[in-house]
C-alpha cells in the first residue's frame, strides 16, 4: 500500500487582513505559506494628481493662517511648494515630493513642539498628510 500525501489549500482574500491565524492538523509533511497584503492600493488609485495637489494647498493655507514664527511658517512653505511643483509635474518623482513634504512636516512638528499655536495646528495637518501618504507610495510612519 503506498502513502499519498494529503494536499490542503487555503485561500483568504478580502480588501484588509489583520490578525489572521491559519493552522491545520500537525503533521510531518506540512508546509504553510501566507501571503499578507494591506489594502493601500485602494487609497492610492482614489487619489489623482489634482486631489494631492489640492490636499498640499490646504496645508499651505492652514500654515497661513497658523501664527507660527515667520522664519519657521516661511521654511514649511518653502517645502511644501516644492511638494506641489513635484506633484504638478507631468511624471511626478513622488519620493522627492515626499521628502519635501517630510521636510515641512518635520518643521511644522519642531513649531509646535516650542509654539502652542503649533499643537492645534498639528493636529489638523496630520489627517492631510495622512490622506496623502499612500499616493506618494510612503508609510504615514515616514512623516511622523
Amino acid at each position: 500500500m503506498s502513502e499519498e500525501k494529503p494536499s490542503q489549500s487555503i485561500n483568504v482574500s478580502s480588501g484588509q487582513n489583520s490578525s489572521v491565524q491559519i493552522g491545520g492538523i500537525a503533521g510531518r509533511d506540512q508546509t504553510v505559506y501566507q501571503t499578507q497584503q494591506m489594502g493601500t492600493q485602494e487609497k492610492e488609485a482614489s487619489l489623482t494628481q489634482a486631489d494631492v495637489v489640492g490636499l498640499i494647498t490646504q496645508l499651505e493655507t492652514l500654515l497661513q493662517s497658523a501664527r507660527l514664527p515667520e522664519q519657521q511658517s516661511n521654511k514649511a512653505l518653502k517645502h511644501l511648494e516644492i511638494a506641489k511643483e513635484e506633484v504638478q509635474a507631468k511624471e511626478p518623482d513622488k519620493d522627492y515630493a515626499a521628502k519635501s513634504l517630510k521636510k515641512a512636516t518635520t518643521v511644522l512638528k519642531e513649531a509646535g513642539e516650542t509654539v502652542t499655536a503649533g499643537s492645534s495646528l498639528w493636529e489638523k495637518i496630520k489627517p492631510i498628510v495622512e490622506k496623502v501618504t499612500p499616493w506618494l507610495g510612503v508609510a504615514s510612519g515616514f512623516f511622523f
